[in-house]
């Protein structure tokens, strides 16, 4: 499940399955980090784990929507602040704004609502093209 810890640290290196089963159940928030005119741009979003890969719903008009093609990275993680421990997953991949009328369909028939836009509707899909993730264990 995950790798070797060394003995001067409590960090672990998660292992693709570990990383791949928290952005399934882990959480339904993350963040998106981009480019924009020169700029790194971190945006949070709410996100579904859909066929080996994530799919983020928006409204047209926001900086997410005007990603189409490009190289992204998205991070989500849980942290337990007593117990000074928890977990971060980092996704690079492409985005890819979804075409699909049956694919549209099913997903506006599913969970995933976006918080800031209640009728957005613009999906994304973002590639799985990497994925890595840290766990630091209660001690």
């Amino acid at each position: 499940m995950t790798s070797e810890r060394t003995a001067d640290s409590r960090l672990e290196e998660l292992s693709s399955e570990e990383c791949m089963r928290l952005l399934a159940y882990g959480s339904y928030t993350g963040h998106v980090g981009f480019v924009r005119e020169g700029r790194v741009t971190i945006l949070p979003v709410n996100y579904l784990f859909d066929d080996d890969a994530l799919v983020i719903r928006t409204h047209a008009g926001t900086p997410l929507s005007g990603l189409e093609g490009e190289a992204v990275a998205f991070e989500v993680d849980d942290r337990r602040p007593l117990g000074h421990s928890g977990w971060s997953v980092l996704v690079h991949g492409q985005v890819h704004v979804i075409t699909d009328a049956s694919t549209l369909d099913r997903l506006r028939r599913g969970p995933l609502r976006s918080w800031a836009w209640p009728h957005a509707d613009l999906w994304l899909r973002l590639s799985i093209d990497t994925v890595t993730g840290r766990r630091v264990a209660e001690s």
